[in-house]
């Protein structure tokens, strides 16, 4: 069910990441499993995984919504399919071709896998869909991230005037638990949402004041 606790509006970004962080923690691997399933089934069937030749995907830690299936879904229809790359000093993102074999997959940092550095990359532009993991969001097309910034800088270019025309399309990947009734706090800096997807249905960012 999807959060609708006026108590959100008083907290700020910390205490925000805080809550809903532990809301999908608290979610069984049952659980997860099921909404992965359910994420990738009607995901699937939507216009934007149809029209998509390349697709930047990520691989779910600390309790995010797993696109695992829909990664397989990709690879097997033949799309060319991408996984995030950070680096730390400069919280800079780039993202590099993955084909399936999970073997070829190193840990970083934060342990979490990531392609060999060897891989083809793609420019960030030249992605068609980009799958993007929350820790919370809004009707708006607000995105809480781990608060590195590491999104926000990867697609800066969307925020400028000289935009390209067919820009990429950011869907976020959320658990219904996370997405919030009330705005979530936000900067000049933050690229929003086109959409947000959960594993039931697909949410069109409104531009509508509150």
């Amino acid at each position: 069910m999807a959060c609708n606790s006026e108590q959100f509006v008083s907290m700020n970004s910390a205490q925000l990441r805080a809550h809903f962080r532990a809301e999908r923690r608290s979610l069984s691997v049952a659980q997860q499993h099921e909404s992965a399933r359910q994420l990738a089934a009607h995901f699937r069937r939507s216009a934007a995984f149809h029209h998509a030749e390349s697709i930047a995907f990520y691989l779910a830690a600390d309790g995010e919504l797993s696109v695992e299936f829909l990664l397989e879904a990709a690879l097997a229809a033949g799309k060319r399919c991408f996984l995030p790359v950070a680096k730390i000093d400069d919280c800079s993102m780039r993202f590099l071709r993955y084909e399936g074999d999970a073997s070829s997959l190193t840990a970083n940092a934060w342990g979490i896998l990531e392609p060999d550095p060897s891989c083809d990359a793609i420019a960030a532009t030249d992605l068609d869909l980009v799958l993007v993991p929350l820790v919370a969001c809004d009707k708006h097309g607000n995105r809480l991230g781990r608060g590195k910034g590491f999104y926000d800088r990867a697609f800066d270019f969307m925020r400028a005037s000289s935009a390209p025309a067919n820009p990429p399309l950011l869907v976020g990947i959320a658990h219904e638990c996370q997405i919030c009734a009330t705005p979530l706090p936000h900067g000049n800096w933050d690229v929003p949402l086109a959409a947000v997807a959960t594993p039931t249905r697909m949410l069109v960012s409104s531009t509508e004041s509150d």
